[in-house]
C-alpha cells in the first residue's frame, strides 16, 4: 500500500514537471515563431536612429518664371552629441563633467554636465587631424547646444567643398556620432537685388516638442522672417522628411537603413520682373539712397520695387553673425530701411504743387511754423514732422502692399 502510494506521488510530480516543460515549450515558440518578426524588429530599432529632415522650401520666382530665390544643396558634418557622450562611457566607464552656474527660479544654482568640449576635444577632433579634416569651433556655442538643444545635431561644418568631401567618404570615418549629411539651404540667386521685397528665412523661434519627440534627432525647418517669405510662408514651406540610420553595438553609425525624402513646398510667383528690378536698382545706386516702384499702368501689376542702399539676405543663411548684424545697423545708410513702402510719412501729392508755387514765388529757402491741426473728437490732430522708419525684419507691415505683388502659388 505504501509502495503504490509513492508510486502514484512520483507520476504526480512527473504530470507536473512534463506540463511545466510544456508550457516552458510553448512559451517558447510564441516568443520566438508567434511573434519572433515583432521581437526582431524591436532589437533591430533599438540599434537605429532617426533623424527628422527639415522640409525644402520652395522657390520664389519673377512673372516670367526667372528664380528669384531658390535652393542649393550644402554638404555638411554633423555631430550628434548623446551618441558621442554615450561611446565615451561604454569606453571609458565615466563621462568627464563640466560645472557651471546658471539661474534657476530668480536664484543662482550650480549644475553639472557632461563635458561635451572635452569628449570632443578627446575622441573625435585627433582623429580628424590626422585625416587633415580638423576645423576649428567655438567651444561655447558647443556646449550652450548640447545644453538646449541636444536632439538637433550640431554642425561642425558645413559648405563642405569637394575634396574634403571625399575624404570622409573614402576614409569611412567611424567615429560615434560623426556623420555627413547633404541638406537644402536657401539661396538668393541676385544676392542683394529685391532683398526688402523677398526677405530673408532663419531658424523657427519655437520647435513643435511632439515632433521633436518623434525623432531621435530633430533637424528643423527654417521659416520666413521678413516680407515675401514670411507673408507666403505657409506655401513656401514643405513637408518633412525622414532619415533611419543604422548603429552598431559601438554606437557607430554605420550607414543608411532608410530614408522618407522631404517634399517641396509650393512656389511662389511675382508680378516683378527681373530685368526692370535690376535696370532700376542700378540707376538708384547711381544716386545714393532712394528707392522707386514701376507700375504697368494697364492692371496695376508691380513690375520692380527697388530701395537702396539694401543687404544681401544670403548673410542671413543659416544665420546672421554678430559683427554682420553690427555692421547692418550701425551703417548710416540705414541698408535695412526699406524707403520703397515706409521710410517716410506719406504725404498729400497737392503738396508738390504748393512747393512748385512757393519755388515760382521765390521763396523755397523760407522756413515756416505750422501750429494747425484737425479737432477729431476729443483728440486734437496737429501737424506732424518725422520720418516713419521701417525695418526690413518687421513682420507684419504692409501686407496688403505685398499682396500686390503675387501672381500664383503652383
Amino acid at each position: 500500500m505504501i509502495r503504490r502510494s509513492h508510486q502514484f506521488r512520483i507520476a504526480i510530480l512527473a504530470v507536473i514537471a512534463l506540463l511545466c516543460f510544456a508550457l516552458l515549450g510553448a512559451r517558447l515558440w510564441y516568443v520566438q515563431v508567434a511573434r519572433g518578426a515583432e521581437y526582431t524588429a524591436r532589437i533591430r530599432g533599438a540599434s537605429q536612429v532617426s533623424v527628422r529632415l527639415p522640409a525644402v522650401r520652395g522657390s520664389i520666382l519673377d512673372r516670367n518664371g526667372r528664380p528669384l530665390a531658390q535652393n542649393r544643396v550644402s554638404n555638411a558634418v554633423e555631430f550628434y552629441l548623446p551618441d558621442m557622450v554615450r561611446d565615451y562611457r561604454t569606453r571609458f566607464g565615466e563621462v568627464p563633467r563640466h560645472t557651471y552656474r546658471t539661474t534657476v527660479g530668480g536664484m543662482m544654482v550650480e549644475k553639472s554636465e557632461p563635458d561635451i568640449v572635452k569628449i570632443v576635444n578627446e575622441t573625435i577632433i585627433p582623429r580628424l587631424k590626422r585625416l587633415g579634416l580638423a576645423r576649428d569651433y567655438n567651444a561655447n556655442q558647443l556646449r550652450m547646444h548640447f545644453r538646449n538643444n541636444t536632439e538637433v545635431p550640431f554642425t561642425y561644418v558645413e559648405d563642405l567643398d569637394f575634396d574634403s568631401m571625399a575624404k570622409f567618404a573614402e576614409h569611412d570615418i567611424g567615429l560615434a556620432g560623426v556623420n555627413v549629411t547633404v541638406r537644402p539651404v536657401r539661396h538668393y540667386t541676385y544676392g542683394a537685388l529685391a532683398a526688402h521685397l523677398l526677405g530673408y528665412v532663419g531658424p523657427p523661434e519655437k520647435i513643435d516638442k511632439e515632433d521633436a519627440a518623434r525623432f531621435n534627432f530633430y533637424q528643423p525647418d527654417t521659416e520666413g522672417k521678413a516680407q515675401i517669405e514670411l507673408l507666403y510662408d505657409s506655401d513656401l514651406k514643405g513637408e518633412p522628411g525622414a532619415r533611419i540610420l543604422q548603429r552598431n553595438a559601438k554606437g557607430v553609425i554605420e550607414g543608411e537603413a532608410g530614408i522618407r525624402p522631404p517634399k517641396q513646398g509650393n512656389s511662389v510667383q511675382l508680378t516683378i520682373d527681373v530685368r526692370i528690378q535690376y535696370i532700376v536698382e542700378q540707376a538708384l545706386r547711381a544716386v545714393g539712397r532712394a528707392a522707386a516702384v514701376v507700375v504697368n499702368p494697364e492692371n496695376g501689376d508691380v513690375l520692380a520695387m527697388a530701395s537702396v542702399p539694401s543687404y544681401d539676405p544670403n548673410s542671413f543663411i543659416p544665420a546672421i553673425s554678430s559683427a554682420d548684424w553690427s555692421a547692418l545697423t550701425k551703417d548710416p545708410t540705414d541698408p535695412l530701411v526699406n524707403r520703397a513702402l515706409g521710410a517716410y510719412a506719406p504725404g498729400s501729392t497737392y503738396k508738390i504743387i504748393a512747393s512748385l508755387a512757393g519755388i515760382r514765388a521765390g521763396i523755397e529757402n523760407r522756413r515756416f511754423n505750422c501750429g494747425g491741426g484737425v479737432q477729431y473728437g476729443d483728440k486734437f490732430m496737429a501737424c506732424w514732422i518725422g520720418t516713419l522708419p521701417w525695418n526690413a525684419g518687421s513682420r507684419k507691415r504692409h501686407p496688403r502692399v505685398l499682396q500686390r505683388l503675387f501672381l500664383s502659388v503652383r
